[in-house]
């Protein structure tokens, strides 16, 4: 059998077990098994990488309607929400932290979330370095378009490399659209506002600290409007592309960033925390519009 178990999830006002049904295998036409069922659904599921990021987004989390946390069997603390939606009702959310930083921990990660809680939207939110022009530490980064950086051929005459991006999907983008122009491109942030962008970043397993960096000089010469750098956006993009044609209920992805710093000699640690806070600050007011994303109702008039 191929059921699982998600166990306990604790409450503030006591524990509940969600158990969900074991699926035993089907075997489709192929002669390859089908994927179980999961045994609890959520609207969107987000990632997060860095223990500042999962602060962050726990802390948010901690504020919506019936927040709960889990364990799940061999691997991470789950964490959930539930979120206003801009059409009324509400937006079941759930977050893990991958295992480690990267694409490919990313895109286990993401794999592992769908079969779980199969969300029709998934989240990759945290920090990144800002490359753009007029991108400014403390901003926040909403990626629709991903750009990995790292394919390339290596030749006698040097390191040719060969851009490859995945897009956001059509439904997921035209969400952030009107959620752009609902916030006038800001979001409340204690005292002040997070100035917010959207555009393309860079993504790859290379860790960026020059301001000269070939890397950074090959992203702005393929899109010369790429606002970020990062290394876990491209693993969640691929994941998402590969499943997205064999999976109905899936409608794509998203990356918000905070700029902790601008990817040169001067990136460290001191900004993680902040920049984290307001990336979370932005996922809990673009939430509410990605209900017409996940199939849910359209948004109020």
């Amino acid at each position: 059998m191929n059921g699982y178990n998600i166990g306990a999830i604790h409450h503030g006002h006591g524990d509940i077990t969600v158990n969900g049904p074991a699926v035993g295998d089907q075997t489709n036409v192929y002669g390859a098994p089908a994927r179980s069922q999961p045994a609890e659904r959520v609207d969107v599921g987000v990632l997060t990488v860095l223990p500042e990021e999962t602060r962050a987004v726990v802390d948010a989390f901690a504020r919506s309607q019936r927040y709960a946390t889990a364990q799940v069997p061999g691997g991470p603390m789950a964490y959930h929400g539930r979120f206003p939606a801009v059409g009324g009702g509400g937006i079941s959310a759930v977050l893990t932290q991958t295992l480690d930083r990267g694409p490919r921990s990313a895109a286990v990660a993401f794999t592992r979330m769908r079969r779980l809680w199969a969300p029709p939207v998934v989240l990759l939110v945290g920090i990144a370095g800002g490359i753009g022009e007029g991108v400014r530490v403390g901003d926040v980064v909403i990626a629709d378009q991903v750009v990995y950086y790292d394919a390339r051929r290596v030749s006698a005459s040097g390191t040719h490399r060969r851009g490859q991006d995945q897009p956001a999907a059509a439904v997921v983008r035209h969400r952030v659209n009107d959620f752009l122009v609902e916030c006038r491109g800001t979001v409340p942030f204690g005292a002040g506002a997070v100035r917010v962008h959207s555009g393309p970043i860079g993504s790859g397993d290379a860790v960026v600290t020059d301001a000269y960096s070939d890397i950074r000089r090959f992203l702005l010469e393929y899109n010369e409007k790429t606002l970020a750098v990062e290394t876990e956006a491209a693993g969640v993009a691929q994941a998402c592309y590969e499943e997205i044609g064999e999976d109905a209920t899936l409608r794509g992805w998203l990356a918000i960033r905070g700029i902790s710093d601008r990817a040169d000699a001067a990136k460290g640690t001191a900004h993680h925390q902040a920049a984290a806070e307001r990336a979370a600050a932005v996922l809990v007011r673009l939430m509410p519009f990605l209900e017409v994303a996940t199939g849910g109702g359209p948004p109020a008039v």
